[in-house]
């Protein structure tokens, strides 16, 4: 979990964006990323896609999640 944590914010940091922000663009609540990042929660395979997809759309990539972003 604490890698989920991690590659979440470093990918919405990377992003430039905020919870809000990041939470608006993968239909979720700024709850939501907020336990995602403190560890109390992991992202559905649902959300996962969402966040792939946000990756790929700002060019980033993706290839280095662990457990197959």
């Amino acid at each position: 979990m604490d890698n989920t944590r991690n590659l979440i914010r470093t990918l919405r940091q990377q992003l430039q964006m905020t919870q809000e922000e990041f939470a608006h663009h993968v239909a979720v609540t700024v709850s939501t990323v907020n336990r995602w990042e403190n560890a109390h929660a992991e992202p559905s395979k649902l959300a996962w896609k969402a966040i792939r997809e946000l990756a790929q759309k700002r060019g980033l990539s993706t290839d280095q999640r662990p457990l197959n972003l």
